[in-house]
């Protein structure tokens, strides 16, 4: 059918070994909204020397290991909201127009360890307001002037190249969930910025490998504080971290939610004062805090009894 008069507004190709590409002509309908392409091997370009399909909302990839190339550019699919690419293993740069999608609304990128960056493509600075950079361990350079993505509310850089370093202009002061994972650097250098700049932050994940030097969390040697908005707080991985300092801590009156984890050094919490509001507190493989806070005994668990739901692990 012409790509004009075809009615077609969603597309699901799943598990097609020889599928090689999408159209070479553009001749996929002009109306398709959501196109979604799972598990084809083989499958190395979708739009090869075409456009994307001009109505486009929605983009996933799911793992096509060989893929290369998506289209020409995201220039006249102005309406695209959301792309989420997993396990393109051979993608290097991204579309040019990227920055034109006035519409788009979230990134979400996984296992795609040959994207570096978006230098080529750009990234919307309105609308967007989730980007997520999962397991790309060569990506390491940030959007340009990412503290004017004034949208952005989600930010996941996780399991990114150890050298991806924080931007000199900061991050979006709007952001309202931020996850860190293995980016020593990053972590290190928004400390001295200043978490508490973070104004609107509820959920903090920070994955601590590589900060060997981190004894203290938030850092008491440097007054590090945290922003009162906190409601959720999630700290894994610190190899070192041997105590939780409560006057990084002081100002967070609505917190809900404490996740340690993988601490093997940590030995004690925050004041009780700290934690008045806590409703559910997760221990997990840290052995030294897990004997602090036996049930009526240990040295912890004063300051922990009073929460309606604990759930300690070895």
């Amino acid at each position: 059918m012409s790509s004009n008069t075809c009615l077609l507004e969603l597309l699901d190709i799943r598990n097609c070994p020889s599928l090689i590409w999408l159209s070479s002509r553009g001749d996929i309908c002009n109306r398709l909204q959501h196109l979604h392409i799972d598990s084809c091997s083989k499958v190395s370009s979708l739009f090869l020397n075409a456009m994307l399909p001009i109505m486009l909302k929605k983009l996933l990839i799911w793992d096509c290991p060989v893929l290369e190339y998506i289209a020409q550019d995201f220039l006249e699919t102005t309406d695209l909201e959301s792309i989420v690419i997993r396990g393109a293993q051979k993608i290097k740069p991204l579309p040019r127009g990227l920055d034109k999608l006035s519409h788009l609304q979230e990134i979400r990128l996984f296992s795609c360890p040959n994207l570096v960056s978006f230098e080529e493509s750009g990234l919307p600075t309105t609308n967007l307001r989730l980007l997520m950079i999962h397991s790309c361990e060569n990506f390491g350079v940030l959007p340009k002037c990412i503290n004017n993505f004034t949208s952005l509310r989600d930010l996941k850089l996780w399991e990114c190249s150890a050298d991806i370093s924080f931007p000199e202009e900061g991050f979006p002061t709007n952001l309202t969930s931020l996850v860190i994972s293995k980016a020593p650097k990053i972590y290190t250098s928004l400390v001295e910025w200043g978490f508490n700049r973070l104004t609107s932050l509820q959920q903090l994940n920070i994955v601590g490998e590589g900060c060997s030097r981190v004894v203290s969390f938030p850092e008491e040697a440097i007054g590090m504080m945290l922003p009162p908005s906190l409601t959720h707080i999630r700290i894994q991985r610190f190899e070192n971290l041997e105590f939780m300092c409560s006057k990084g801590l002081q100002h967070i009156t609505s917190l809900q939610l404490l996740g340690i984890y993988d601490c093997p050094k940590l030995t004690s919490l925050p004041e009780k004062d700290m934690l008045l509001s806590l409703e559910e507190l997760y221990i997990y493989n840290c052995p030294l805090l897990e004997e602090g806070c036996s049930r009526g005994k240990g040295r912890e668990w004063s300051k922990i009894a009073h929460i309606p739901f604990i759930q300690i692990v070895s």
